[in-house]
C-alpha cells in the first residue's frame, strides 16, 4: 500500500480512511506500507512498525516559496501540482527496492495523486480514490473569487482530469467512495474493475453517549486548513452564524480541528476555536447540533458518518453529505443557502423530538452500511476480482506516468 501521508495515528479524514483500510487489509493479508512521513510522525512509525512492515520516506513540508515555484513549473507541465508536491526520487527508489526484494501480488495506491510513480508492469494495481480529484478542482475553479487563483484551478482541473483518467485506465481496479462516482470512472475506463468502498466509522469508538448536551451549541469539525473546510468555516461564521445569533443570542459555536491563522482569528464571544484536539468525541457529544456547511469538495465526508454513528442531529449542505446514503428529514436536515441552513439549526435547537428522531435514524443507517468491517469486505471483493484475472495491465506504468521536470 502506497500512501501520500503517514496514516498513524490518524488525525484527519484522509489519514483515518487510509489507516482503517490498511487495518482491514492486514487482517486478511500480509501487507507492506510505503508512505511519505514527517518528523512528527516518528512515534506513529515506530508503533505501526510493530504490527506490519513499514517504509517511511521522511519529508519536510515545503516552504511557501518552493510551493510557488512548483506551481509555476506546473503551468508548463502535464504533471498536476498536487502530484508534483508528492513525487520524490526517494519514494521511487524505495518502491523499486521493495518490488525487487519481494514479489507482491498487488499494489494498492491511496489516491490517484500517487499514480505519479513508475510501477512494475507485471503487478496488478488498485487505485483507491478518496474522491475524484478533478471534480474538486472544478468546484474550486467555479467558486474561487480571485482571478489568478481561478485560472490556476482551471488549469489544474484540466491537467488532473487527463492524469486521473489515465491512472484509472493504467490500473486493474479502482476503489470509489460512493455510487455516484462509479459511472464517471466506468465511462473513462470501461475495462477496469470498480467497487464502491465507502468511508466508514468505528461504531464502538463513535457510539452514542449519555453525556449531557449543552443547550444551543453547534460544532463544525475537521481539518480546517483544508480548502473545502476553510471555505465552509468562513461561510458558517460570516453568513450563517449571524442569522442564528439574531434569533438565538445565547447560541455558541465551536470550530474544532487543525486551524490556520485566519480561522484562529475568528474566535470571539460565542465562537470557540479549539485548534487540533486529541479526541473529537467530547465536542461532538456535547453539541446540540453538528454541522457540515460545505460548498466545495468531492468524495464523501467522514465527519458525516462519525456524526451519524454518535447519533447526533446534523445540518448539512447537499455537497456536505454527497454520496452518503442519507436523506433530508430522515437522517439529517439539509440547507443549501445561508437562511435555510440557519433556519434548520434553530429548528433543531427548539425541537427535542426531531433531534432524537434524526439521531436514532442516523445511527441505524451507520450500523447498516458504514462499519469499517463492512467496508473491508467490499475492498476484499475488489481484490479478489483483480487477482482472479492475472496479467499485465492494459497500459504500463511507464506509459501512464509523467516525467517530472
Amino acid at each position: 500500500m502506497i500512501a501520500p501521508y503517514f496514516p498513524f495515528p490518524p488525525t484527519a479524514g484522509a489519514e483515518m480512511r487510509t489507516y482503517q483500510l490498511l487495518r482491514q487489509v492486514a487482517s486478511r493479508h500480509d501487507v507492506t506500507l510505503l508512505s511519505n512521513a514527517e518528523a512528527e510522525d516518528t512515534p506513529g512509525i515506530e508503533a505501526l512498525s510493530a504490527e506490519l512492515p513499514v517504509r517511511a520516506i521522511m519529508r519536510d513540508e515545503p516552504p511557501v516559496r518552493a510551493k510557488r515555484l512548483a506551481q509555476l513549473r506546473t503551468l508548463s507541465s502535464a504533471m498536476p501540482f498536487a502530484c508534483r508536491l508528492l513525487h520524490s526520487d526517494q519514494m521511487q527508489d524505495a518502491l523499486d527496492e521493495l518490488c525487487a526484494a519481494e514479489k507482491f501480488d498487488l499494489i494498492h495506491i491511496e489516491s490517484s495523486t500517487m499514480a505519479c510513480f513508475r510501477l512494475p508492469a507485471d503487478i496488478p494495481v488498485v487505485v483507491a480514490e478518496h474522491n475524484i480529484e478533478y471534480e474538486l478542482f472544478r468546484r474550486l475553479y467555479e467558486s474561487e473569487p480571485s482571478f489568478v487563483h481561478r485560472q490556476f484551478y482551471g488549469w489544474e482541473y484540466l491537467r488532473f482530469r487527463r492524469f486521473e483518467q489515465r491512472s484509472w485506465r493504467a490500473s486493474q481496479g479502482c476503489v470509489l467512495t460512493s455510487d455516484r462516482e462509479q459511472p464517471i470512472v466506468r465511462a473513462a475506463a470501461p475495462d477496469v474493475a470498480t467497487e464502491v468502498v465507502p468511508n466508514g466509522v468505528d461504531l464502538d469508538y463513535f457510539a452514542p453517549s449519555q453525556a449531557p448536551v449543552e443547550q444551543r451549541t453547534v460544532v463544525f469539525n475537521g481539518t480546517l486548513n483544508y480548502r473545502p473546510n476553510l471555505d465552509g468555516t468562513t461561510y458558517l461564521v460570516n453568513e450563517i452564524w449571524p442569522l442564528v445569533q439574531a434569533r438565538c443570542p445565547d447560541a455558541t459555536l465551536s470550530l474544532v480541528g487543525n486551524a490556520p491563522p485566519e480561522v484562529m482569528s475568528m474566535a470571539r464571544p460565542g465562537i470557540e476555536v479549539t485548534g487540533r484536539v486529541p479526541d473529537i468525541r467530547p465536542y461532538l457529544q456535547r453539541a446540540t447540533v453538528v454541522v457540515a456547511p460545505l460548498r466545495i469538495g468531492a468524495g464523501t465526508r467522514l465527519k458525516i458518518v462519525e456524526g451519524m454513528a454518535l447519533g447526533k442531529a446534523m445540518v448539512s449542505t447537499s455537497i456536505g453529505c454527497e454520496g452518503i446514503d442519507v436523506s433530508n428529514e430522515d437522517q439529517l436536515l439539509i440547507g443549501d443557502d445561508a437562511p435555510t441552513f440557519a433556519e434548520q439549526i434553530v429548528r433543531l435547537f427548539n425541537d427535542d423530538e426531531l433531534r432524537a428522531r434524526l439521531g436514532r435514524s442516523a445511527r441505524v443507517r451507520a450500523e447498516e452500511a458504514y462499519s469499517w468491517d463492512r467496508v473491508g469486505e467490499r475492498l476484499e471483493v475488489l481484490y479478489q476480482t483483480v487477482l482472479s484475472h492475472p496479467g499485465r495491465r492494459a497500459t504500463t506504468a511507464r506509459d501512464s506516468t509523467v516525467t517530472v521536470r
